[in-house]
């Protein structure tokens, strides 16, 4: 593992930033719903992350989602398999990750499956400290991040 990656520890949810009206007209939304949901994806909500990780393996535990404080879901995968598990987001949606490293090593590549819109994100460690999850919706032609985004820091505890 990297000695700059360490996101092993406990992560409390701080903020939602990016292109969020993007990311849902990205994912076909109307334009009422992009404006009207735009704004609640960063809204304050409580989310914690329990991540413990190696070269090989990573796995979440988390509580806490948009208007669900009660949610709670681990997610264990192995770095750069290929296999794909089951997880849940946004409104009890499911879809498969898979995840693997970049070629420097200095974040990891989580892409979907299984799902009408899959996406990919980056996690890694900002200068600041912070866990950094970026998203993007992957264009169904070119398989490449589309210009939306949805980021969110996370705070080690």
């Amino acid at each position: 593992m990297s000695a700059d990656l360490d996101m092993t520890g406990t992560w409390k949810w701080t903020k939602t930033q990016g292109d969020t009206v993007q990311f849902l007209a990205d994912q076909g939304y109307s334009w009422l719903t992009r404006k009207l949901v735009g704004g609640l994806m960063k809204s304050a909500y409580e989310k914690t992350e329990v991540i413990t990780m190696d070269e090989k393996s990573y796995k979440c535990e988390e509580k806490g989602a948009p208007r669900n404080p009660q949610h709670t879901q681990t997610i264990d995968l192995t770095i750069g398999s290929g296999e794909a598990k089951e997880f849940v987001y946004g409104a009890n949606k499911k879809a498969s990750v898979s995840v693997k490293w970049s070629e420097r090593k200095d974040r990891l590549i989580f892409t979907t499956s299984n799902e009408d819109y899959p996406k990919i994100f980056f996690r890694y460690v900002n200068a600041d400290g912070l866990l950094v999850e970026e998203m993007h919706v992957l264009d169904k032609k070119s398989g490449k991040p589309m210009t939306g985004s949805l980021i969110q820091f996370f705070k080690k505890q």
